[in-house]
């Protein structure tokens, strides 16, 4: 919150992560890397003033600008235009001498809130005991949204800011698994311990840790594993040995003489090990609070569900019917059990605990549950259920009924009924769709999280999904580790399970037999891999398919109907589009809205309120397309989603250039356009549809993922024959999708559309074929000879008004000249082609031709100009999404950057965009990244690291890039290889080099 006497706007700043900014409880607002480290630097000292001195040193250290404060204040209104946007006060930030001051209560800010938490933690470790400390542990460790500072930069304050802030993270997540071990709970500490150990292998609290909850879990011999491991490493690495109190934990475990768990007396920093401490009696057996009988012990552990245990506490102190909702597999037992468990005096006196998936139809419910808790009752119905007020009258008691979903609207009456009788009653129950009653409170159990995209190995290993496998993985095969080789492997199979608990412990089961590689290639068959569930679980748990079974067979015929012709969709869909594909053969267009919403209360479809649309987890999918298939439905069911996105494609796809929310609803839909493409290809006879499908895509490819257009568009072209004219056309966008980055495959495909088209005598697309097959011209060939095209292009469309085509002339003669080294007469080529482009009404191109032009007034020595238009460029790509533009630009103004010195803020943006060329298939651009990178490393003295990078650059770019660029990539390889002593390599790239050389002049 704001202090009384600055702004009033509700405002907070989040540092645990990246730096984010919330305004009055709404989303979080982006922040331009401009404004982000001048933020930054003032919310760590919140509430306090900034002298300009230390801003300027926190923004340039010992490079700062001619006239520093000048530049400070223009970084200072920036920031101040920022803060307004997003909708802050405008007083938040205040002038106040010697500097600034962020006018904020230092609560305002995350980290402050976890160190204030954290001390409060550990006061009631002191004091209350492992309850109220865990409870403020995990509270403070929530607030934590990955490293510290993560996209401020590597300036000095902040990589000291960030690892105080980790130490003091990593600190309070040994406090927390210490008190866990102290509570007896070592084995949900241990998988924890030992992703963490992996992660911190010479932090010896770490290791102490885990060699008491591997020994107090029953494994000694692990423990002495653990402890020998830590033993090399520190003699390996540092020459030293562990500290004596490790050595003396070892010899405690050697001996079978470590004392049990005590409730202690603990200070902020502990410093005696549990090892040492006073030998006491074992704690009685059976869980502390409550009384809970029937509750099952636990022979597992239960990973990733802490956050879900205490949220769902939180309900059941706050309603009296709380029900866990979600697909089958997804763990509501699982999380239901394990918040019995944490059940306090507080909140329920007696715990009981009734399940309901054995029963079959027609059973007395009432009387089957008195059965099952013990209580005589004078008959079924009525008489049951009076029998059960009787027995738990007036008693604070909590009674949770698992797996309802069968006997619904049974256990709905049932419970209502108890619950209006019995005031002191709370019910918790498990379902995949709500009971409804009066004063019930839904809570959704989602599946476990998987890090998208690539990950580092102790990111991966912190995943829930990615422990659960592992762990269930030890349980068959003691010797399964996760490594660098491993962890990629595991994630893609939690990925492809999404993250569904059940469906995840039956895949570990396989790796008794199975490497993870293996299972992951087999998931495309996954109701025939996992099978291998407990001999002691319920029938419907022992195989994925069987889970599956027991929802659809609740399922009435119309809602089963839906849920097949559904599998149509990838990605998901919006109603509309739920209504054209699956309204046809016994279903009404009229009744989808209704059944949808139906399988949505049956945790069979997810739900996106914010945005309207719907889609089923993966597993789903690929239940309800075998479903769809053995009901001979398949082919019906795609050729209508073919239909009604090829329509949507027509009305949105030529607009994406001048439209952001025709842009948006390609994006929106990409998935289904694949589905549709894929339709065409699988169906043998679908070229001419195909082609009428890329068509309206083309744009989008081309703005967006061109690679996949060009296999699109070839695969088509293979499929069968297509009319003249549409397969000329399509030959010609191959050729102009692959303009960037081009193959033999595209540029015989441009050259043969000329052909094509000069025999069809369409003389536009003479001209246009000419152009593309000129525009490959832009990294290799005859540079004269691709002039002589674009000219003879001109001629040949002759006078014409379109300004698109004046555009992309000035465009490929742009290029050209950028290729040849003549860039200043690039330069204006640049200008004109965006003059043009803008008077066209297009907003996605303007981002790409302004990054050439800080290319061109970069190699022009025209610095300053350069590193503006790239900004510029830079916004307009965030500004109007397109993922190469953004990718381009942000390497060539990180180049532009390393070229003047300056390497604050580049290791970040080059990171950005590696990954946004990765994900739209650009590999130009991934290789000047990579070339950054070998920029920093040499300039720091790390020249295998150099050498490296651009051994990955040069493999990437291959020969897609301009000569003079090239060879400069190949001299710092040279340099680099030679200082890293590989001369081999060194003299391999001066080869090169030397080669290139003339081309480049």
């Amino acid at each position: 919150m704001s202090r009384d006497s600055g702004p009033t706007t509700t405002v907070s700043f989040g540092v645990l992560g990246t730096l984010e900014l919330q305004v009055a409880g709404r989303p979080a607002t982006p922040l331009a890397p401009a404004v982000r480290a001048l933020l930054a630097r003032l919310v760590v000292a919140a509430g306090r003033v900034v002298s300009a001195d230390a801003l300027i040193d926190a923004l340039w250290a010992d490079q700062p600008p001619t006239d520093a404060t000048n530049a400070l204040q223009l970084r200072v209104s920036k920031l101040r235009r920022a803060l307004a946007t997003a909708g802050a006060s405008g007083d938040l930030l205040v002038t106040r001498a010697p500097g600034y001051q962020l006018a904020v209560a230092p609560d305002a800010v995350d980290a402050y809130r976890f160190e204030r938490l954290l001390d409060r933690a550990r006061g009631a470790s002191a004091g209350d005991g492992p309850a109220a400390a865990l409870a403020c542990f995990d509270e403070a460790l929530r607030l934590w949204r990955g490293p510290a500072l993560a996209d401020v930069g590597e300036a000095g304050w902040a990589l000291a800011e960030a690892a105080r802030l980790e130490e003091l993270r990593l600190g309070a997540v040994e406090d927390r698994l210490e008190l866990l071990l102290e509570a007896g709970r070592q084995a949900e500490a241990v998988a924890d311990l030992e992703r963490l150990v992996v992660a911190h292998p010479l932090r010896e609290r770490l290791h102490r840790l885990l060699m008491l909850a591997l020994y107090r879990g029953g494994r000694q011999a692990d423990a002495i594993t653990a402890y020998h491991a830590l033993r090399h490493r520190l003699a390996d690495e540092l020459g030293i040995d562990p500290a004596p109190e490790l050595q003396a934990l070892a010899e405690s475990i050697l001996r079978q003489q470590v004392p049990a768990p005590a409730p202690a007396q603990r200070t902020a920093t502990p410093a005696t090990p549990l090892a040492a401490a006073p030998a006491r009696s074992a704690p009685p057996p059976g869980p502390r609070g409550p009384e809970r009988a029937e509750v099952p012990r636990r022979l597992s552990s239960v990973l990733g569900r802490q956050d879900d245990v205490q949220r769902v506490l939180d309900r059941l102190r706050e309603a009296r019917v709380v029900t866990l909702t979600g697909p089958g597999g997804v763990g509501k037992t699982t999380l239901a059990l394990e918040v019995v468990r944490h059940v306090d005096d507080a909140l329920a006196d007696r715990v009981h605990l009734v399940r309901l998936a054995a029963l079959g139809g027609g059973t007395d419910l009432p009387e089957a549950v008195a059965d099952q808790l013990g209580v005589a009752a004078a008959g079924p119905g009525p008489a049951a259920t009076a029998a059960l007020v009787a027995w738990l009258g007036a008693d604070r008691a909590l009674l949770v009924v698992d797996n309802c979903e069968h006997v619904i609207d049974e256990a709905a009456e049932l419970v209502e009924g108890l619950v209006a009788a019995c005031p002191a009653l709370t019910v918790l129950t498990t379902s995949r769709e709500a009971l409804a009653v009066p004063g019930e409170t839904q809570l959704a159990v989602a599946p476990l999280g998987v890090p998208e995209g690539p990950a580092g190995l102790a990111r991966l290993g912190e995943s829930p999904a990615v422990a659960l496998f592992v762990d269930r993985a030890r349980a068959v095969r003691p010797g399964f580790i996760l490594d660098e080789a491993t962890a990629p492997v595991v994630a893609d199979i939690c990925r492809q399970l999404d993250g569904m608990p059940l469906a995840i412990e039956l895949a570990a089961a396989r790796v008794k037999a199975l490497p993870p590689v293996e299972i992951a290639a087999r998931l495309q068959d996954r109701f025939a891999l996992l099978t291998a569930g407990a001999r002691t679980s319920e029938a419907r748990h022992r195989t994925l398919r069987a889970t599956l079974d027991w929802s659809h067979d609740l399922l009435s015929e119309a809602e089963r109907r839906l849920l097949r012709r559904l599998a149509a969709f990838r990605g998901g869909w919006d109603l509309a589009a739920a209504e054209q594909v699956c309204a046809f053969d016994g279903l009404a267009r009229d009744d989808v809205l209704d059944l949808l919403f139906r399988l949505v209360d049956r945790s069979l479809v997810v739900p996106d309120p914010t945005t309207g649309r719907f889609r089923l987890l993966v597993t789903i999918r690929e239940y309800a397309a075998a479903r769809l298939g053995e009901a001979g439905e398949t082919g019906a069911a795609r050729d209508r989603h073919l239909t009604y996105f090829t329509e949507l494609a027509e009305r949105y796809g030529p607009h994406v250039r001048s439209d952001a929310d025709a842009w948006a609803r390609m994006t929106e839909e990409h998935d289904n356009f694949r589905a549709a493409v894929d339709h065409c290809l699988d169906s043998g006879d679908g070229v001419e549809a195909g082609l009428r499908l890329a068509d309206a895509l083309f744009l989008f490819w081309n703005y967006g993922p061109r690679h996949e257009g060009v296999r699109a568009l070839t695969a088509l072209l293979a499929t069968g024959d297509a009319a003249p004219a549409a397969r000329a056309a399509a030959l010609q966008r191959i050729g102009q999708l692959g303009v960037y980055y081009p193959t033999a495959q595209t540029r015989a495909a441009a050259r043969e559309s000329l052909a094509e088209f000069e025999r069809l005598g369409d003389t536009a697309n003479i001209a246009t074929s000419r152009l593309v097959v000129a525009w490959e011209g832009q990294y290799d060939g005859d540079a004269d000879e691709y002039r002589a095209l674009v000219a003879q292009a001109r001629r040949e469309r002759g006078d014409t008004d379109d300004p698109w085509w004046h555009r992309m002339v000035c465009y490929v003669e742009a290029l050209l000249d950028l290729r040849t080294g003549a860039f200043a007469r690039s330069a204006e080529q640049w200008t004109r082609s965006l003059e043009w482009t803008r008077q066209a009404g297009d907003r996605l191109l303007p981002a790409g031709i302004l990054a050439h032009l800080g290319i061109a007034l970069r190699e022009a020595g025209r610095p300053d100009e350069a590193i503006a238009t790239l900004e510029e460029a830079a916004a307009e790509a965030r500004r109007n999404p397109s993922p190469h533009a953004l990718a381009f630009t942000l390497v060539q103004l990180a180049h532009t950057r390393l070229d003047r010195g300056e390497v604050a803020g580049v290791p970040a943006m080059l990171a950005e965009a590696a990954d946004t060329a990765r994900r739209s298939g650009n590999p130009r651009c991934q290789a000047w990244a990579a070339w950054g990178r070998a920029r920093i490393a040499y300039a720091d003295g790390d020249a295998a690291t150099a050498a490296d990078e651009c051994r990955r650059a040069v493999e990437l770019l291959e020969e897609r890039e301009f000569p003079w660029a090239r060879l400069r990539l190949w001299s710092l390889t040279a340099e680099a290889a030679g200082a890293a002593g590989r001369e081999p390599d060194a003299e391999a790239a001066r080869r090169s080099a030397a080669a290139l050389a003339p081309a480049a002049h």
